[in-house]
């Protein structure tokens, strides 16, 4: 055990031992945001770069132009396997230009957060990458949707998703659609 806190206060953390008689012993291990890093595919949106974390995604599908339904009065969904699935506009949500409009020309990665699944329309799957996390709340307001910020390897900035987030900016945001309206 002194060698695991000789590391981590070597990287700039540290260990807190809490032991309560009875009921045991509590170790919390605390170590820099900068060290954080985190296993992301790098999607591209219009021409922002974003990371959504690999273990919220469950697969990347690109539907058909009926299969993406609007729900009246609600957002577009998308039928994956008998289960109606929220389709999230990311362009829409962060206002970004030249996004591909239409979920049929684009690619839907399907994420799950809370046990809550929804569809994520992006324009291009880039790849995996492991990814540093900078925090962003020091130098900016906290944005809704948003969870950090990398620099990838050629140099440029690329905002992490917060998968629990997006549903809400989703609904913020208007989501113009070219879905048909659902039966």
């Amino acid at each position: 055990m002194d060698v695991v806190k000789r590391n981590i206060e070597g990287m700039g953390g540290h260990v807190r031992v809490t032991n309560t008689p009875g009921r045991g012993s509590l170790f919390t291990v605390s170590l820099p945001l900068t060290l954080a890093i985190l296993d992301g595919m790098i999607v591209r949106v219009g021409a922002e770069y974003y990371i959504i974390p690999i273990t919220s995604i469950i697969e990347t599908l690109r539907p058909k132009r009926d299969e993406v339904r609007r729900v009246e009065g609600h957002s577009d969904v998308i039928n994956v396997r008998g289960e109606f699935v929220p389709v999230l506009y990311l362009h829409h949500i962060f206002d970004i230009p030249n996004a591909e409009p239409d979920a049929s020309k684009a690619l839907i990665v399907l994420v799950e957060s809370n046990h809550q699944k929804m569809g994520l329309v992006v324009d291009e799957l880039v790849g995996q990458q492991q990814v540093v996390i900078k925090s962003l709340e020091a130098n900016a307001d906290p944005v809704r949707g948003i969870s950090g910020a990398t620099i990838l390897g050629d140099g440029r900035v690329s905002l992490i998703l917060e998968i629990n987030d997006l549903k809400p900016a989703a609904h913020i945001s208007a989501q113009p659609t070219t879905a048909s309206v659902a039966a």
